[in-house]
């Protein structure tokens, strides 16, 4: 049974990762208690040791305000902590697998869908940091797979994680009845975690290199509120509870995904993700 060892692993998506693949492949998950990845001797006698044939790299400061208020943090671990966990899978000779974001394209001057060759130029700590992970690690191993995902969604399940998201903080408000809203000049694909961690077993064997990773999405934002609201069953509550809301500065996220198409990864469209989230969960907050 092949191995694969994932960092992060008590976090939303390594968490449901390893019980995903628990039974298809031999997993090893670590956390941050478990392995300091700013270390780099931690690092690369542990992962040496585990052995692994595929390495998922998920830990992260993935908090772009704590990002930026903290930028000595997000340098140690978003940079640092990356490059060493790519040079310890060069030590093994492990296929890694690094999770980046869709932030790097947060200060193009264009407008999307991006593609992995479009210039980019970050303004915020994170998207940089995720940027200059990606060249330290395509610099040091050219065969590793780096994915710029989108806004990863899903719903709490037990003795996982659950992170801030678009179907989750929508889901809060209503169940408190509490107004949300959404800016409608901010337009960014969102991924259900599932049709993410179902699709990394078909990475494993591409081409090193950049790939964007995620559904692509041409509405915005308090677009994807709506089709939340009806996928639970709240089209009689948009008008009174979705507010519209404006960013002060616009942003466009959205990507391409043709690259990975073209190798036979194809996600779905964010809105068929949030429907297809809701039909798994049987998750539904119309009142009877």
């Amino acid at each position: 049974m092949e191995k694969i060892l994932i960092t992060g692993a008590d976090g939303f998506f390594a968490s449901r990762f390893i019980d995903y693949y628990r039974y298809r492949y031999d997993v090893t998950g670590f956390a941050h208690r478990q392995l300091d990845i700013t270390d780099l001797n931690q690092t690369v006698k542990i992962i040496k040791e585990s052995n692994p044939d595929y390495i998922v790299h998920a830990a992260a400061v993935s908090d772009t305000t704590m990002c930026q208020n903290n930028p000595e943090l997000s340098q140690s671990v978003n940079v640092r902590g990356a490059v060493n966990v790519a040079k310890a899978a060069e030590a093994c000779n492990a296929k890694l697998i690094f999770l980046s974001s869709d932030q790097v394209y947060i200060g193009n001057a264009g407008q999307g869908p991006y593609k992995e060759d479009d210039e980019v130029n970050p303004y915020n700590i994170y998207g940089m940091h995720k940027l200059t992970a990606e060249a330290g690690i395509l610099e040091l191993m050219p065969r590793a797979i780096v994915l710029r995902l989108t806004w990863l969604f899903g719903l709490p399940e037990r003795n996982k994680k659950i992170n801030s998201n678009l179907v989750w903080n929508i889901a809060k408000s209503m169940m408190r009845n509490q107004p949300a809203g959404f800016p409608v000049n901010d337009l960014r694909g969102v991924t259900y975690v599932y049709e993410l961690i179902e699709n990394i077993e078909k990475m494993f064997h591409l081409p090193g290199g950049i790939y964007n990773a995620g559904s692509e999405n041409d509405l915005n934002v308090h677009e994807l509120a709506k089709v939340v609201f009806k996928a639970m069953g709240l089209e009689n509550r948009i008008e009174p509870l979705l507010l519209k809301e404006f960013r002060d500065k616009p942003r466009d996220l959205r990507i391409s995904n043709q690259k990975l198409k073209a190798n036979g990864v194809v996600f779905s469209s964010s809105e068929t993700a949030i429907n297809k989230c809701m039909a798994d969960f049987s998750f539904s907050l119309k009142q009877s």
